[in-house]
């Protein structure tokens, strides 16, 4: 397959066009896995010049509203993907193809990479630099069908790889591991725990969102996101990453963050949509007295039965009556939510 940013023989003034992928792409075969599988792109070097060598010859313009700002720091690109810790066997999800920088990486250590790119000419580009990974599947399509919806399509992609990992009787991970454009980051991740549960997630997001991803009770950043996470995940910000990693140059700070599902704590939530629905309508008012919120969401205060079961949660957990729920642990919210759910 002619690689498409090839030189061409004789000097030319003429842009390259990019030709337009399927919309799901089939995965991209050629050759046999190994470590060897990628050998021929491995060496690309996505730095700056690169970018802008590349995306001039085939008339490429940024559009920064989806997310477009590559990680062009090599040393920050490997430490991404070292702290993800892929093992042979286990299926990796990246959300923000690009140019295949980080897939390939991805690609020498996972059993199988489902990567998504939402924009048509960056997946050409990446599906170029990938002719040579047969364990990694491109989708051309918005990882998000809506806000709060993952799409079909990609979990499908997921599916398929999992059916081929149980057909050669494998057992490994599910781990999402991406340089995530900031504009789907929450509802990506929020909503991964909530169909499609990953063993861990490694990101890359805004340093605002990071500090909100790994916030403890009582902090500025604490919200609804906060819980979600800290009621079934360990979380940590490994390393904030200046605006000048990234290429164009976002205007705020970033950071790698990595989460590690737990199992034991994510089985006492008893109704995870449920959940996820209470903790949004509740930090809809997070500066307001949580007592008045519960009383409101069950009824109002109107209803005597209301107001008695919302104070024997209170007596239960040892609430102060003017607590707020910003000050609430994850693992409280869980029983609270629980009990406030009970009939």
């Amino acid at each position: 397959m002619k690689k498409m940013f090839q030189r061409p023989s004789k000097p030319s003034h003429k842009k390259k066009s990019l030709r337009k992928p399927p919309r799901n792409p089939k995965r991209v075969t050629s050759g046999d896995k190994g470590e060897e599988a990628v050998a021929s792109t491995s060496a690309t070097r996505q730095t700056t010049a690169y970018l802008k060598k590349l995306f001039s010859e085939v008339g490429f313009a940024i559009d920064t509203k989806k997310g477009q700002n590559f990680l062009v720091d090599l040393n920050l690109l490997d430490l991404l993907e070292r702290s993800a810790e892929i093992q042979p066997d286990d299926i990796v999800l990246e959300v923000g193809s690009g140019t295949a920088a980080l897939t390939e990486r991805l690609a020498r250590a996972a059993f199988r990479v489902v990567t998504i790119e939402i924009d048509s000419r960056l997946a050409t580009l990446a599906q170029d630099r990938l002719v040579d990974a047969d364990n990694v599947r491109l989708v051309n399509t918005d990882v998000l069908a809506r806000k709060n919806k993952l799409s079909p399509d990609v979990l499908s992609a997921l599916d398929a790889a999992e059916k081929e990992r149980l057909a050669m009787d494998k057992t490994g991970r599910f781990l999402l591991v991406a340089n995530l454009p900031y504009c789907v980051a929450t509802p990506v991740i929020s909503n991964l725990m909530l169909c499609r549960p990953f063993a861990s997630a490694t990101v890359t997001v805004q340093y605002e969102m990071a500090e909100r991803m790994t916030a403890s009770a009582g902090h500025h950043s604490y919200n609804a996101l906060s819980v979600w996470i800290g009621s079934q995940c360990r979380s940590e910000i490994i390393r904030s990453l200046p605006p000048a990693a990234f290429w164009p140059r976002p205007k705020v700070d970033s950071a790698i963050v990595r989460l590690n599902l737990e199992e034991d704590r994510r089985s006492q939530i008893l109704d995870l949509p449920r959940f996820h629905t209470f903790l949004r309508n509740i930090f809809c008012h997070r500066r307001k007295v949580l007592r008045g919120v519960l009383i409101s969401l069950a009824g109002g205060k109107k209803n005597p039965k209301v107001v008695a079961k919302i104070d024997t949660i209170y007596e239960k957990f040892d609430l102060e009556r003017n607590i707020r729920a910003e000050s609430i642990d994850p693992d409280t919210f869980v029983k609270i939510e629980r009990e406030f759910s009970s009939s």
